[in-house]
């Protein structure tokens, strides 16, 4: 498993942000950031939450890194999959449909 910390911190260099942009865009304090950052302390649920929110990312990638990742190459798409899973089940049943048909046509 990778740290936290080490995770953070490539999510937050691909997006070109230091921590103190990262500090105002989701309002986590800069030295609260940087101790996450250098895995002395392990970021709070509520905390893992704004992250994986920022980084469109699905929380178990920010928890297990690339072995979340290892059956699913997007982790923005995989993210999306988690918020349809709470839709209602006919608006589900229609993404599904869509999804189908455009798969088929790729074939």
């Amino acid at each position: 498993m990778i740290p936290i910390g080490d995770v953070l911190k490539d999510l937050r260099n691909k997006k070109g942000l230091s921590l103190r942009a990262l500090d105002r865009e989701i309002n986590i304090s800069f030295n609260t950031l940087s101790a996450y950052e250098r895995n002395v302390v392990q970021p709070t649920l509520e905390n893992c939450y704004k992250m994986s929110r920022f980084f469109e990312i699905p929380i178990e990638y920010l928890i297990l890194g690339e072995k979340a990742r290892k059956d699913f190459k997007d982790p923005e798409l995989l993210s999306l999959f988690h918020e349809v899973d709470s839709f209602k089940k006919r608006d589900r049943e229609i993404i599904k449909k869509y999804i189908k048909k455009f798969v088929k046509a790729r074939i």
